[in-house]
């Protein structure tokens, strides 16, 4: 979900203020599931999937017996809990479910990026549990700790002309890349605002008028603060048109062949239309929480089963069950791939290194010429007339450094590329590349003492599974595991 739907989905889910949790589960790892009490109201189940989406549903779902732990704790403490609210964190991917509870106010935060997290906090913003613990730069996420929010992104909310043009003047990308990323848009609502705004994506961002963009944006954030809908845009297929499409979409009901329908045909949920959705089959719901139900709704029912099925150690189809020593074998593929990808990236920032050394002359006088000019005509006059230089690749104000290509044996422009400070000297900027070196050689010795773990296990494992099909017990456990019902 992006921070557009998330903004959607907080509006949707804080008109159930005031309901009581009546129970928690936790189907899979990757799974919370709150059975919400609302007043006067059916309860249903706030679905809650880790680093990809939250919505409501009315499905039945099968449940553990025995709650995992992190069920058991959402059980203690938010059992009978009120649901006071619902907010995003600024314009982040982040949801923050507020709750009165027997033991004050609690908040249970649900991070829905990377591989997502759900944390509760007390009401001091202490952490008791998080569904996994995970360290980043400036804040980790553990029990008895402050929980830290991740770094906050621009709102775009509040972005406005002034500063947009300030922005376009010293970005260095393109304007949908600048929009995507500076303002917070991500790519698909940053093509949005270039079309609405009437330009090409990859437009120079000096080439824009401000103000246009500033109008395009505030558009499309007023559909999103006035959509009360949900869309579910369906994939073209060569045998049925659009309408056709749209036809279907309607005639199947909940309890016909809609799940498989859906499943099939989806390709994204959103609560606005915009300019890249004109062409596409449409089916719309009365919320955006009704559209990923009806879409994700039917997989995400049957965590259980899938939860089942791992703890078999069912692999891809096809592959069937895995010992001990296939597992292993697999293991070790994946270590000797990823060492070997260590040793390239340690020989290429040594190279990097060792080139900037060897081409001392070239690489000061460089940067004394792009500091001067800089200091001079200022970053964007010098981005325009770098591209008359064969020697640069790309300017980056905000981090004061540029892409240069390297030197080759010749001293033409044809060798590697790397990336200069000008806050740096010939010297530093060398040390950087062999300090990069050197770090990847501390990750590479931990990937070899695993390696050789994995070697020593692989090596018992193999005399072990010898053993038992000496023995002709081997036989007997998988002959049982292909015939089990």
């Amino acid at each position: 979900m992006s921070s557009f739907d998330l903004r959607a989905v907080a509006r949707e889910l804080n008109a159930f203020a005031g309901a009581y949790v009546k129970k928690a589960y936790m189907p899979h790892y990757e799974q919370i599931v709150l059975r919400i009490n609302p007043k006067e109201m059916d309860q249903f189940d706030l679905v809650l999937v880790r680093g990809a989406r939250i919505y409501t549903s009315n499905r039945d779902r099968p449940m553990p017996m025995t709650p995992p732990p992190f069920a058991m704790v959402l059980r203690k403490h938010l059992k009978n809990a009120r649901m006071t609210g619902v907010r995003q964190l600024g314009f982040d991917r982040v949801l923050c479910f507020d709750f009165d509870t027997k033991f004050g106010q609690y908040h249970l935060y649900v991070e829905v990026f990377r591989d997502g997290n759900i944390i509760l906090t007390d009401e001091e913003g202490i952490i008791i549990q998080p569904l996994t613990h995970a360290s980043y730069a400036g804040r980790t996420l553990k029990k008895g700790v402050a929980y830290i929010p991740p770094p906050a992104a621009m709102d775009p909310h509040t972005i406005n002309q002034k500063d947009l043009t300030k922005m376009f003047q010293s970005s260095d990308r393109d304007l949908v890349s600048t929009l995507g990323g500076k303002v917070n848009l991500g790519g698909t609502h940053a093509n949005a605002v270039c079309s609405l705004a009437g330009y090409e994506a990859n437009i120079d961002t000096q080439e824009v008028d401000a103000g246009k963009i500033h109008e395009a944006l505030h558009s499309l954030l007023n559909d999103l603060a006035e959509t009360r809908v949900g869309y579910l845009l369906l994939k073209p297929t060569s045998e049925e048109s659009v309408s056709e499409l749209e036809d279907k979409a309607l005639s199947h009901t909940p309890n016909g062949d809609r799940d498989r329908f859906y499943e099939k045909h989806a390709s994204e949920a959103t609560p606005t239309l915009l300019p890249s959705h004109q062409n596409l089959a449409k089916a719309s719901f009365p919320s955006l929480c009704h559209a990923v139900d009806a879409w994700k709704g039917a997989h995400d029912a049957m965590a259980l089963a899938r939860r089942e099925a791992e703890k078999l150690d069912i692999a891809a189809p096809g592959r069937g069950h895995s010992t001990d020593v296939e597992r292993l074998e697999r293991r070790k593929a994946q270590q000797e791939k990823a060492l070997e990808g260590f040793s390239v990236k340690i020989e290429k920032q040594q190279m990097l290194g060792h080139t900037i050394q060897n081409n001392w002359t070239h690489i000061e006088s460089l940067l004394r010429q792009i500091f001067d000019a800089v200091e001079e005509r200022g970053w964007s006059q010098v981005k325009k007339d770098s591209k008359q230089i064969p020697w640069i690749v790309s300017l980056h104000p905000a981090q004061r450094t540029f892409v240069t290509i390297l030197p080759d044996e010749d001293g033409q422009p044809k060798g590697p590329q790397a990336t200069l400070s000008l806050d740096e000297t010939v010297h530093q900027n060398a040390q950087r590349h062999f300090e990069a070196a050197r770090k990847q050689k501390d990750k590479t010795s931990g990937a070899v003492q695993a390696l050789e773990d994995t070697v020593l296990h692989l090596q018992r494992a193999v005399k072990k599974e010898a053993k038992q099909q000496a023995s002709g017990k081997l036989w007997k456990t998988r002959f049982c595991i292909c015939n089990a019902p």
